[in-house]
């Protein structure tokens, strides 16, 4: 390791807050100061205890700038920028990538490179300090990605289609650091003062803490998803045999009977001729995990329920008359199957061949339930640690916040955390103002016919913010097509909702 060096987020084409004050911090095992030059401005930073803080005065917009470490090593970042900085946080729907959005956008993504957009994902190892310790976490080596081809794939949907519009509005560089996590709970970004205030009690944290103590918990619920899976295996069954004397069930539907284990789907189609270049195989959503194969050739395979199936593959698999699609599916959890709503279709450049109606069905193996581990962004106080206070010496102009999916099953008091949150990140961040994205209808297709009670009472509390939250702004997010999907691709529209509104709190 060398002796001098940065946290994770000082990299090459960085984007730093404008007209704030700006911290350089880093470490230097060797030297009792270093000297740390922004934008032709250098400052002498002393070393405590190995690490350094240079404190530089807010500076103007800049487009390209180079900023330079130099201790017992020296250390050279180019192409930063200074310019907007926010805070993307929350859970999946505001993670979701550009690529996930891609069917109903590809002319607006493809129409231009945005090179002064850029994001910064963290995904943190997640660490929760023993009682009385300092926190332990620190910043992942994370490039920062631009909006120009296909990095634009990598970037949060809802963040490239507010932050190229800004860009547009305002010629400002925008830094997006992604700060959101699937499946994260409002408890996991909370301080422990804030959780021990509204109900949570030592016993929901304190199996958690010390180094490694959480990573050690998460692999080995990893290791149960692997043995599980295994146990998923009959490895005396035939697909072909199986399902050549499988039942008849008309696709889309969800297997309602008490199942968990694998089953074996096969659809055949007879083809004329042979379409040219590449097909892309639709199986819409899939619960829970599946492996699908054209004519006895794997063409992709998805891990959990919520990606939609998208198979790209060579015509050549293809041949003239009779054809068969296979799926083995591993349910999880008592029900699965394909959730209705959603394409499953076979296109190909000759137009696309319609993969609804009767299907054949074998079981090859009937399990227990999967019972998981604990998400580990669902450990309260995980994220805190984690990803605010990795990054609260970072200057930012606003924070956008999508979350409450993963608390509408006990969404009582969902308002006061909301109101601690924001209190304890401006005291991180600066009183900088929020815009928040109401999370979208859904129906879960495995249990409910009608958006859940608890579902509504969060989207009530997130419209009622601004009345006990202030500097908020309240975005919509429109109702998806279908209503059975958890992450809609329609993040265009909320990204340019969201950049109004960002544009309102200015």
């Amino acid at each position: 390791m060398t002796s001098t060096r940065l946290s994770g987020i000082y990299s090459d084409g960085m984007v730093l807050q404008r007209n704030r004050e700006i911290i350089i911090e880093g470490f230097e095992s060797s030297k009792s100061e270093v000297a740390v030059t922004l934008a032709g401005t250098t400052l002498t930073a002393e070393v405590n205890d190995g690490s350094f803080k240079a404190v530089f005065p807010p500076m103007d917009t800049m487009f390209d700038t180079d900023l330079k470490v130099e201790g017992t090593d020296v250390i050279s970042i180019k192409d930063v920028c200074i310019g907007d900085v926010f805070m993307l946080a929350g859970q999946s729907n505001m993670e979701l990538p550009v690529i996930r959005t891609i069917d109903l956008n590809k002319e607006e993504i493809e129409a231009k490179d945005y090179p002064f957009v850029r994001q910064y994902r963290l995904t943190p190892d997640l660490e929760i300090p023993l009682k009385g310790e300092d926190p332990i976490c620190t910043l992942p080596e994370t490039d920062w990605v631009k909006a120009c081809g296909t990095g634009k794939y990598e970037i949060s949907a809802i963040g490239f289609y507010a932050a190229k519009r800004l860009f547009e509005e305002q010629n400002v560089p925008i830094g997006l650091i992604l700060n959101a996590q699937g499946g994260a709970n409002i408890e996991s970004f909370m301080c422990e003062e804030d959780l021990f205030a509204t109900g949570t009690k030592d016993e929901e944290i304190d199996p958690y803490r010390g180094k490694g103590v959480l990573k050690a918990y998460v692999d080995e619920g990893n290791q149960k998803v692997v043995t599980w899976r295994e146990n998923t295996i009959d490895k005396d069954f035939s697909p072909e045999d199986a399902l050549a004397e499988g039942v008849n069930i008309k696709m889309p539907c969800i297997i309602a009977e008490d199942f968990s284990g694998s089953v074996w789907f096969a659809k055949e189609f007879d083809l004329d001729k042979i379409p040219e270049g590449e097909c892309l195989l639709r199986l819409g959503d899939l619960i829970d995990a599946d492996v699908t194969y054209v004519n006895g050739v794997e063409v992709g395979r998805t891990e959990y329920q919520y990606p939609p199936r998208k198979y790209s593959f060579d015509s050549s698999l293809l041949k003239t008359g009779k054809n068969t699609i296979r799926t083995r599916l591993i349910i999880e959890n008592g029900a699965g199957g394909f959730v209705p709503g959603h394409p499953y279709r076979l296109e190909t450049s000759d137009g696309y061949i319609d993969l609804t109606g009767n299907w054949k069905m074998a079981v090859e193996k009937m399990t227990e339930k999967f019972v998981p581990n604990k998400m580990a962004v669902n450990i309260p106080s995980s994220l805190y640690y984690a990803s605010l206070l990795t990054i609260k010496d970072i200057s930012i102009s606003q924070i956008w916040w999508c979350q409450g999916e993963s608390n509408a099953e006990f969404p009582e008091g969902y308002d006061k955390k909301m109101i601690l949150l924001f209190k304890k990140m401006r005291e991180l961040f600066g009183d900088v103002p929020v815009v928040l994205v109401r999370i979208a209808d859904y129906i879960n297709p495995l249990t409910d016919t009608k958006i859940p009670e608890g579902w509504k009472q969060i989207q009530k509390l997130q419209d009622d913010a601004p009345a006990y939250i202030s500097k908020i702004k309240v975005v919509n997010s429109p109702c998806p097509d279908p209503i059975h999907e958890l992450h809609p691709q329609n993040k265009s529209e909320i990204g340019a909702d969201v950049a109004a509104a960002s544009l309102e709190l200015n």
